[in-house]
């Protein structure tokens, strides 16, 4: 599967601890850390890529007026793939759970 395919399936590092998970999502605060430790957390080539890209894309706040823009738009995209990673870890978790106790 290609870099490009794993980006547009929001295809996340699959973090089986719930704990870890969370770990992550919040240091993609800092765009892209937490995708690129997660990804190699998980020997996950493409989101070791796309973290590498999110931390770089940094560097664009160097750029004026537009370079604001650009870090708010990897800022976000860095957030919601640590939060999907979070949630695909909370969901593995609670859905066990949840037919135990039905």
């Amino acid at each position: 599967m290609s870099f490009i395919d794993a980006v547009m399936q929001c295809r996340v590092p699959d973090i089986h601890s719930e704990f870890w998970s969370f770990v992550f999502f919040v240091l993609n605060i800092i765009p892209g850390l937490g995708t690129f430790l997660g990804g190699i957390v998980k020997a996950d080539a493409d989101n070791i890529l796309l973290g590498l890209i999110q931390l770089i894309l940094i560097l664009s706040l160097f750029i004026p007026i537009i370079g604001i823009f650009i870090f708010i738009i990897d800022w976000s995209v860095s957030l919601t793939w640590g939060f999907v990673m979070f949630q695909n870890a909370y969901n593995r978790k609670h859905s066990g759970q949840r037919t135990q106790n039905q």
